[in-house]
């Protein structure tokens, strides 16, 4: 028994089979999927229902699959696999025996012919694959499964262009079944050179144990028992018969009712395969990080447009063939969506590893079922409906509008069952839908794969910084793995990165998990940035830095408290202001507590405010009193303008007061305001403040606000002491009348009920 292949030879030989994909592309396009062989056996005479019938005979084969798998098993996957993937190849080379055929025995016999090697073909593919599915889980490890489809799919779809463009040449430049002879002789080369490429992939070997006889069915029944299991399987039932079905028939679709010629037809895939190639390593990328099961809905949804797009397309117009183009783009980006979500859920999530060989012969056996029943469903509606022509509304009906109307009932259901499946590492497709809608997503993006090629400490840090610019949840993950990151300049930008960045709960643990491993000089930036998120799951261990004795450390984070408006801390938090003997961090407490509109500490607070000496301190003290007495938006409007023109400004922010105040009815207040506004603006700054005063004392003392009416006490005393000389304070009597005024009284005050005379 040969010893177990690790991940690590696994991944070496990955490019052995995605060799082996691409090379497989080239025969299946060539030789019984695609285009090529639809248009082939319309060429040979034979009907919808025929030709449908002939395209589910392929998958229909993979019934079998329970009935074999143990013999599979017991052979080997492997070899299994190979051995039929092979025969495949031989069996179908009899198909260029066809014309031979046709001139001595007639169309009818060919169709019996053809009919033969297609069932024989399709029992040698259905053994192979059976070994095949438990071979390809063994063969990838599950941590790349979503990556490896996605470059896979990359190398298949140029395969596939290249194959494709081949053929629409030979079959526009040719004619009769002689050109589709000369593509299926290729294909076949192809598919010979493919079979020894799968040779050199590693694992599947023989279990030591094979489950045999009535163990292997009870296991079989296990899986029919999964109620997980059987949801996804009918929701792969429903998409595929609802999607395969017209996309079987698209290319006489559009030969026979939009009027595209035969290599046009043919050359539709281009546009599929450039869809999938563009979109194919950013869904295997998305399926990886964020799990298959988002992914599933939203190529479902997108599915439900195809069908619509088909029935309105312009039909026999120079539109058609490039409406047709951009069509079958969306197409390639939809259908790889949906293959790389649902194969990726079906060996990560769906198939339980003990039981993988019961597992996955239910599913071929369901796959190879509802695949077979899709086109012959198809061709039997065609059959019935063949001569259905209307025009309803400018809408043309023809044969082929049955089909449309039901992949699309049966797309909205497989999507509604998708809703239902259970997976532990998916995100919910409404969250994953609104990261597109957060922030900057491109910019986003740009830095997540900047971030996987940044080496030196520089790039780490700019590109960090950039992701937090971009405030998107696609680079979750990159700011998390920056926090782990040997250079503490790069941690540090991941903290500040994380604190721009909208609240998602993996960066809250994130930010805690590094608060709990103990004080350093990244404490700080933490407590900072967990304020900014916002998330109350901090609040806990916030509270706890208030006492862990470094006093900065503590007053950072009572500034994260009032971040996350924490009302009950506020007691504490005014304690350690009384009790705190730096200035600076003082102001910080004091910061803190006016944004949690703490009205007992508006005395001290101000106090604090006339000791300070640094003019952007005092503002800042200024600001937690104008927090406490309303909305800070005024203070911040005019200490902007008042800082760089004070006298102007002053005397605007006074004229200002006419509009809440309503003096239009009141000479008497307008008169003042235009004296005080006029004083201050020649710099006269003591008779403006004592005007300011003036006006400030007609307001009953039962209007404002308790904190209001303390707020203008003390800023009257602070008036007269300072002769109008410090801004602040000035500015925090005008905010607070502004407050006071706006709160307190209705928009009309045009009675003059509130002013008591100016002389008074």
């Amino acid at each position: 028994m040969s010893a177990r292949v690790t991940d690590v030879e696994k991944i070496r030989r990955i490019p052995w089979l995605i060799a082996a994909d691409s090379l497989n592309t080239g025969f299946f396009l060539l030789t019984f999927s695609g285009s090529v062989f639809v248009l082939f056996l319309n060429e040979l005479g034979l009907d919808e229902g025929q030709i449908g019938f002939l395209l589910s005979l392929i998958p229909f084969a993979g019934i079998i699959s329970p009935f074999i798998a143990p013999q599979t098993a017991r052979f080997g996957y492997k070899r299994t696999f190979v051995t039929f993937w092979g025969l495949r190849n031989a069996v179908f080379a009899m198909m260029l025996l066809t014309p031979l055929v046709i001139a001595r025995y007639g169309p009818q016999t060919a169709f019996l012919w053809v009919s033969a090697i297609i069932f024989v073909f399709a029992l040698c593919r259905a053994i192979a694959e059976t070994g095949g599915y438990p071979w390809r889980k063994e063969a990838v490890p599950d941590s790349i499964r979503g990556k490896f489809t996605a470059l896979s799919s990359m190398s298949t779809t140029v395969s596939g262009i290249t194959v494709t463009a081949l053929a629409s040449y030979i079959i526009d430049t040719g004619t009769g079944l002689g050109r589709f002879l000369l593509l299926m002789t290729i294909g076949i080369t192809f598919g010979v050179i493919s079979v020894w490429a799968y040779s050199h992939v590693p694992g599947g070997a023989a279990p030591r144990v094979v489950d045999q006889g009535r163990r292997h069915f009870r296991q079989m029944g296990r899986a029919l028992r999964d109620r997980n299991f059987l949801f996804f399987l009918m929701a792969l039932g429903l998409a595929t018969i609802g999607s395969a079905s017209v996309i079987s028939f698209i290319p006489l679709f559009m030969k026979e009712q939009v009027g595209l010629s035969e290599g046009h037809v043919v050359l539709l895939s281009i546009g599929t395969y450039l869809g999938a190639l563009i979109s194919s390593y950013w869904w295997g990328w998305v399926a990886d990080r964020y799990g298959s099961q988002p992914v599933m809905q939203f190529s479902l949804s997108l599915m439900l447009v195809l069908p619509t797009a088909w029935f309105l397309m312009p039909r026999h117009s120079t539109y058609s063939l490039p409406i047709a183009m951009t069509i079958a783009f969306v197409m390639g980006i939809t259908n790889l969506a949906w293959q790389i979500s649902w194969i990726r859920y079906l060996y990560v999530n769906a198939i339980r590893p003990r039981y993988a060989s019961a597992y996955t012969a239910v599913y071929y056996a369901w796959f190879g079922l509802v695949n077979g029943s899709a086109p012959l469903l198809a061709g039997q509606i065609l059959r019935l409906s063949r001569g259905l022509e209307a025009e309803v509304w400018r809408f043309h009906i023809d044969p082929y509008t049955p089909l449309f109307g039901l992949s699309i009932i049966l797309l909205a259901t497989a999507a509604s069952v998708v809703s239902q499946l259970t997976t532990t590492d998916a995100t919910p497709f409404r969250r994953l839908a609104g990261m597109f809608l957060r922030g900057n997503p491109i910019r986003a993006l740009e830095s997540v794969v900047q971030y996987s090629f940044a080496a030196s400490e520089d790039s780490r840090m700019a590109t960090t910084e950039r992701m937090g610019d971009a405030a998107n949840p696609l680079s979750t993950y990159e700011l998390i793995e920056a926090l782990n990151d040997p250079s503490f300049n790069v941690r540090y930008e991941a903290i500040h990165a994380i604190g721009r960045m909208p609240p998602e709960p993996e960066l809250v643990d994130a930010l805690l998990d590094q608060l709990k491993q103990g004080k350093s000089e990244l404490s700080f930036v933490v407590t900072r940035s967990l304020g900014r998120l916002g998330d109350r799951r901090a609040i806990p261990p916030l509270r706890e830095m208030l006492h862990c004795g470094y006093h900065l450390l503590e007053a950072n984070a009572a500034r994260a408290l009032s971040m996350l408006e924490d009302v009950e801390s506020v007691p504490v938090l005014r304690e350690k202001f009384r009790r705190e003997p730096n200035e600076i961090l003082r102001i910080a407490y004091a910061s803190a507590l006016g944004r949690l509109h703490d009205g007992e500490a508006v005395d001290e607070i101000f106090d604090l405010l006339l000791r300070v000496s640094n003019e952007v301190l005092r503002g800042e003290v200024g600001l937690a009193l104008a927090r406490i007495a309303g909305p800070e938006n005024y203070y911040m409007q005019w200490w902007r303008t008042l800082r760089t023109n004070p006298e102007t400004a002053a005397a605007q922010a006074v004229l200002g007061l006419r509009k809440p105040l309503d003096t239009r009815s009141q000479p008497e207040v307008e008169a003042l305001i235009e004296t005080c506004a006029d004083h201050l603006a020649r710099g006269q700054t003591g008779e403006g403040a004592a005007l300011l005063r003036q006006i400030a004392a007609q307001l009953p003392p039962d209007l404002p606000s308790p904190e209001q009416a303390a707020i203008l006490r003390r800023c009257d005393a602070a008036l007269a002491e300072f002769d109008g000389t410090r801004w602040e304070i000035l500015l925090l009597t005008l905010h607070t009348l502004d407050c006071a005024l706006r709160q307190s009284f209705p928009p009309a005050l045009a009675d003059g009920e509130w002013f008591q005379g100016a002389d008074r």
